[in-house]
């Protein structure tokens, strides 16, 4: 059976959803603003390594993921792991 484009959108919807319920509150406006369509790709990669290092700010600082593609362009570093 082929699945339609609304089927896919409400598998992405619900996906989404079980996503921002297990992200603490203060990190979700990057989700939201990660998954709509005129998000800066700084964003989604600070949505992306928040989840990754359990939505600890200094763990992505400190991120030992070397070979990960995302490592050079990770949050957190300079001043802004400073300001939070």
């Amino acid at each position: 059976m082929k699945t339609t484009d609304h089927q896919t959108a409400q598998k992405i919807a619900a996906k989404r959803a079980g996503r921002l319920a297990t992200t603490p509150d203060r990190f979700k406006g990057h989700f939201a603003a990660a998954w709509s369509a005129n998000c800066a790709p700084r964003r989604a990669v600070k949505a992306f390594c928040l989840e990754c290092n359990g939505f600890d700010p200094d763990a992505i600082a400190g991120c030992t993921a070397y070979a990960c593609p995302l490592w050079n362009f990770r949050p957190y570093q300079g001043s802004e792991a400073r300001n939070g």
